[in-house]
């Protein structure tokens, strides 16, 4: 592969002691809005947050942070590609260079590959789909798949689940959202 397409620092997630504090601060003192929340597959309750609505979030926060422990909080870092090809470049690329192993997920509304750097750092690569559904959402994705192929799965999944939009009507609803948070405040 000559060139690595490019990537964009987007996210992060971390882990706190006190997930409703956590949450309560980040909304009422910085000015985000909760724009999906749940229970992770590792059974860790989750929020997801942002402030800007053509992102899905640019904060994770998690419950399970020991207070009386050495614990690294991050949960991941997490690059946005510009497209599902461009993942699938990445995808080749680490398995060509020994990165792994390699986690394949459908979100839904992104399709993602996870991964740890050389210290165990989970760094999540991923695109944004052109769909929303409700958060968490984790399906199994193959990347060795054509990307037609991928988006109608994923579409076909998204048109199962409670809450599906298109992306530009969850950017909609997420958008009155934040203008009414930041009314508020």
């Amino acid at each position: 592969m000559s060139t690595l397409p490019r990537i964009n620092f987007t996210h992060t997630g971390t882990f706190c002691a006190d997930l409703d504090t956590m949450v309560e601060f980040y909304c009422s003192k910085l000015g985000f809005i909760v724009s999906d929340k749940g229970v992770a597959s590792t059974g860790h309750r989750l929020f997801f947050m942002t402030q800007n609505p053509e992102v899905h979030h640019q904060l994770v926060l998690f419950d399970g942070k020991p207070v009386d422990l050495p614990f690294n909080p991050i949960n991941q870092l997490s690059f946005l590609l510009d497209s599902l090809e461009d993942l699938q470049r990445y995808y080749q690329f680490a398995k060509a260079n020994g990165i792994g192993p390699i986690d394949q997920v459908d979100h839904g509304n992104a399709w993602s590959m996870y991964f740890k750097d050389p210290e165990g750092n989970p760094i999540e690569m991923y695109v944004d789909a052109p769909y929303y559904t409700n958060q968490p959402c984790r399906e199994p994705l193959d990347l060795e798949q054509s990307s037609e192929q991928i988006k109608a799965q994923t579409l076909a999944m998204c048109q199962r689940r409670p809450g599906f939009q298109t992306r530009e009507q969850w950017m909609e609803t997420i958008a009155q959202r934040i203008v009414e948070q930041r009314v508020r405040a």
